[in-house]
């Protein structure tokens, strides 16, 4: 999914230079690409161990990275041409807290991108995988749990709606929402997967034609909304 959000966010972003704000920027992933394009970066990342990452990989970049959470950055309003959160906000108490924060630090005629986990995508892969309790109680709590060995983080799980209605209330117009990765609830992960690595290229257009239809955005496996701030 980061090729097809990075060329919905590249478009978003337009020209080098522009200050882009990375919200959860982890060890550097996205500032990594940014940097490259010659863009001016702050990172923000909780984590200790991976703002550190980050730092030691960006070095030499034009690169800011902040240690601590959305909620407690200190950016000045009107600071930002754009600012990413790709997988970051869904873990915040209050997304749409976050994504009103977020707005504050956009100049006039800035604009946000957003990634976060799609509700209905995930219950409908639980169902396939014949975890139907799992998948109700996912679509009744609306939260989710990300897990990798023994660490473990809740997040919110939202869908299309739930999305786009944060980013009007932070009073910013929607400009694009996506569903990235349709091809995953069809096909399952790994059917996919065996799609991907037999002809990523053909695979890749697939998903960029499913990612263009608005009436399909629940069904990715992310949502992907941009949206700007008004002049």
């Amino acid at each position: 999914y980061d090729d097809l959000a990075l060329e919905v966010c590249a478009e978003v972003i337009g020209a080098a230079p522009a200050h882009v704000v990375d919200v959860g920027c982890g060890v550097g992933r996205w500032a990594t690409r940014l940097v490259a394009a010659g863009h001016r970066v702050t990172g923000i990342e909780p984590a200790p161990a991976m703002a550190a990452a980050a730092r030691r990989r960006l070095a030499g970049g034009d690169v800011t990275v902040i240690e601590c959470g959305v909620e407690d950055a200190a950016l000045p309003p009107g600071s930002a041409d754009v600012v990413l959160a790709m997988g970051s906000l869904q873990y915040t108490l209050d997304p749409a807290a976050a994504i009103a924060r977020c707005a504050g630090w956009l100049r006039p005629g800035g604009a946000v991108c957003v990634l976060v986990d799609s509700r209905q995508a995930l219950v409908l892969e639980l169902l396939a995988a014949g975890r139907t309790d799992e998948a109700l109680e996912r679509l009744a709590t609306r939260r989710g749990v990300w897990q990798v060995g023994p660490h473990a983080a809740d997040l919110h799980l939202l869908d299309a709606a739930e999305l786009a209605g944060a980013v009007r209330g932070a009073g910013l117009a929607v400009e694009r929402l996506a569903g990235l990765l349709v091809g995953a609830s069809a096909h399952g992960r790994a059917g996919l997967l065996t799609r991907l690595e037999r002809d990523y290229p053909a695979q890749l257009a697939v998903e960029r034609r499913l990612a263009a239809e608005p009436a399909l955005a629940d069904l990715g496996k992310q949502l992907l909304i941009t949206a700007r701030k008004r002049a």
